[in-house]
């Protein structure tokens, strides 16, 4: 096996063909965003005849279309995205189809099948996991505050409904929601308006551990220093190290995916048939287990 694929990287080598993959990602500000185009860059850096380029939307719709649009016209080989709005994209995405260029979904899907592969967790497993993890840690009553993420996204909308369907069958747990587009600063300020409002609430579910930091800093800012249940997505260090520390209750690992969308187009190139849908596994983690799994980054 590893005489075939060392016989298929001099051969690609030999014929000088480039492929060209375009990243159009949502925002730079987000440190998961980061971290997966970081990925991405670490692992197309192990293919020489691999060369990507990454625009930053600034989480902005429009931005994101214009620049699946230049990729498009620039004649790149693949895009890879993560869209910020699954209706709008698909359109701009379905141009891409036709040209023959292959589209990569990670972590966020489109309506239709405009695309390649879509690799992702399943956010609504997430969802309810954590609905039943909040509401057993509430003893089945009290307010949830719920820190969403960016509007019309999928895992926001797919992270808000499983949950939600969870919560519903427990007629003593209200739900309560914020809006802060995964980012720290959003959720700061969305705190803020929380205190300012002067709303209760017993525990929280943010969908994502940035947004949970944000949380975190405003409540010991205003003298908050309840032990209540708390759970985020994504498993950052900042989150290993708060459940270590039993500030934060659980997060669920989600992994970037950029990686496998690499390896999706590594295997395309190769030939290779991939899957339509691809869906990661993902792990709940708690004081428990908190020092056996490592951090996403």
């Amino acid at each position: 096996m590893k005489i075939l694929i060392i016989l298929f990287l001099t051969i690609l080598t030999l014929n000088a063909k480039t492929y060209k993959i375009g990243f159009a990602q949502d925002t730079l500000e987000n440190d998961w965003r980061k971290a997966q185009v970081e990925e991405a860059i670490k692992e197309v850096s192990k293919y020489p005849f691999l060369q990507i380029e990454i625009k930053d939307a600034k989480t902005k719709v429009a931005n994101q279309i214009l620049h699946i649009e230049q990729f498009i016209h620039d004649g790149v080989d693949f895009i890879i995205t993560s869209p910020i709005d699954p209706h709008v994209t698909s359109l701009a995405l379905q141009k891409a189809i036709d040209k023959g260029i292959k589209v990569i979904l990670i972590d966020r899907g489109i309506y239709g099948d405009g695309y390649t592969t879509f690799i992702s967790p399943d956010n609504k497993k997430i969802a309810k996991q954590a609905a039943e993890f909040i509401a057993k840690e509430m003893n089945y009553k009290g307010v949830v505050l719920m820190l969403k993420g960016l509007e019309k996204a999928m895992p926001t909308t797919q992270r808000e409904a499983g949950f939600e369907e969870v919560i519903s069958q427990y007629k003593d747990i209200k739900i309560i929601k914020k809006r802060a587009n995964y980012l720290r600063t959003d959720a700061i300020k969305a705190m803020d308006e929380i205190y300012k409002d002067n709303i209760k609430f017993d525990a929280i579910y943010s969908h994502s551990d940035s947004m949970l930091i944000g949380a975190r800093e405003v409540m010991a800012k205003n003298k908050d220093f309840r032990k209540i249940p708390t759970v985020g997505i994504d498993y950052i260090k900042d989150a290993k190290d708060a459940i270590a520390k039993g500030s934060q209750s659980a997060s669920f690992t989600y992994p970037t995916v950029a990686k496998d969308g690499i390896e999706a187009i590594v295997r395309i190139i190769q030939g290779e048939n991939v899957e339509k849908n691809v869906t990661i596994d993902t792990t709940i983690v708690t004081k428990d287990n908190v020092y056996k799994i490592e951090p996403i980054f």
